[in-house]
């Protein structure tokens, strides 16, 4: 039976990043412009179950990835790293420059991240540009519980989110790029001694993404996106076994890989105005590996989960009043329903369905950059994001709400290279109501949720 070790999940992401370099096995360690940018669902389901851009100059010469040594340290950290949730779990922060502006980027997309953020912005890259960065985030969530009273903690730690993008024009009109990044993710670790423990306990999912896109050019104010993404994720889910059964904790632990898409357009009429859309689509996941409560000598060696992160779409406008300032508001939904009622394998105990039943949401986020000259460039910004859980489906594993984002940043240019550093700080208060008047799940998790957020992002580029 599979072990539950971070030892195990950090080999299986670093075999899936080394294969995905085609790197040879002894050469690494595994280790222990026109717009310058210048209830949610216990796992085993209690409640029912007992149990102006310039002229193009010449395009580079063809960029040829191989793997250089900043390749292999941003892989070996995305195979180290799990996420945490920014919208329910999902983190739409790739980039320190558009994060500090509210992530209001997609409608100016003129850096590597654009990969990302929307591949048809590519178009406006002059040469090849690669792009190195880390996000460093501390989540913190307190919860009152009604029935008891108590006050208990989410035990936060600094958690590391790297990305990596690298892109070049091919010809006038095509452009190309990859990226590897987090784009869901999430952990959260309550202990074993609340109220809820027989709904959560601790939940992790490690999920990293590798993009291949290509950024066309139909006309001088129009480009088109697109690519595919290839998506490795690793998930635990652990919880108590609700009453009558034996104090004892149960875990599930499955990875699987899969595929998914991007499409994406840039239209910049005139040289002051700029509008981006983007769509990912969804990843279906199977996860599959085994689950166990070992306090009572239960193990499943073939378990499984299905596991569906939803489809996104982006839209965004930029305005440039003069060469100096840009400001740019984008809108976000993104399709929870896709979620629906996951079912746990767990042969040969009897499925066990999982009521997501989330709410689709919408993100506003809203930028300004002020670029006093080529130098410098200063940002701001703010985002507010829609709770996506009812009460009735409200899990402290993830612990959604409405949630508000401030933001602000600094960019430094010195020839060919670009600094850039993001702060935030996001907050939310939540009071969950038990729905039902019988004493079911909904008992243990209502009370109050509050959680506090700080990230530090922090990116180099470098043209060639």
């Amino acid at each position: 039976m599979r072990s539950y070790s971070k030892q195990c999940k950090r080999q299986r992401a670093w075999q899936l990043t080394r294969s995905l370099l085609r790197m040879r096995p002894d050469s690494a360690t595994f280790p222990d412009r026109l717009f310058s940018s210048q209830r949610s669902t216990p796992f085993l389901n209690p409640r029912e179950s007992a149990l102006t851009r310039p002229p193009k100059m010449k395009p580079s010469p063809p960029f040829r990835f191989s793997a250089p040594p900043v390749m292999r340290i941003i892989c070996l950290l995305l195979a180290m790293v799990t996420g945490l949730y920014a919208n329910g779990f999902y983190i739409p922060v790739q980039d320190p420059f558009a994060a500090s502006r509210g992530n209001a980027f997609v409608a100016t997309a003129d850096r590597p991240s654009a990969v990302f953020y929307n591949p048809a912005g590519l178009t406006q890259l002059d040469s090849a540009t690669v792009h190195v960065g880390v996000y460093g985030v501390r989540l913190g969530i307190d919860g009152e519980t009604a029935i008891d009273g108590g006050s208990y903690q989410n035990k936060a730690e600094f958690i590391p989110l790297p990305q990596f993008y690298a892109a070049a024009p091919l010809n006038d009109r095509l452009s190309a790029g990859v990226g590897l990044n987090a784009p869901f993710g999430l952990r959260t670790d309550w202990g074993t001694s609340t109220p809820f423990r027989a709904v959560a306990t601790e939940t992790d999912l490690t999920y990293a993404t590798a993009w291949g896109v290509l950024g066309y050019e139909l006309s001088s104010d129009l480009s088109i996106g697109g690519g595919l993404a290839l998506t490795y994720a690793d998930g635990t889910l652990k919880q108590f076994l609700p009453p009558p059964n034996p104090p004892a904790e149960f875990g599930f632990e499955g990875d699987d890989y899969s595929t998914s898409w991007i499409a994406s357009l840039l239209w910049q009429p005139g040289g002051r105005h700029s509008f981006g859309l983007t769509y990912r689509a969804k990843t279906e996941l199977d996860l599959s590996g085994s689950a166990a409560a070992p306090g009572i000598g239960l193990a499943i060696p073939d378990a499984g989960l299905d596991l569906v992160t939803p489809d996104t779409l982006v839209a965004g406008y930029a305005f440039r009043p003069n060469e100096q300032w840009t400001l740019e508001a984008n809108v976000e939904w993104v399709n929870w329903r896709r979620l629906k009622v996951p079912t746990l394998r767990q042969a040969p105990l009897p499925e066990n369905p999982i009521p997501f039943n989330w709410e689709s949401n919408f993100m506003y986020g809203f930028g300004v950059t002020y670029a006093p000259n080529e130098t410098w460039a200063f940002n701001a910004g703010y985002i507010f994001i829609e709770n996506s859980q009812p009460d009735l489906n409200f899990n402290p594993a993830i612990a959604d709400a409405d949630r508000h984002w401030l933001s602000a940043g600094v960019s430094y240019k010195a020839a060919t290279w670009t600094v850039d550093l993001a702060y935030q700080y996001a907050f939310s208060d939540r009071t969950v109501l038990d729905p039902t008047p019988e004493f079911d799940a909904g008992d243990l998790v209502a009370g109050d949720y509050s959680s506090r957020f700080h990230g530090l992002m922090l990116s180099f580029n470098r043209s060639f």
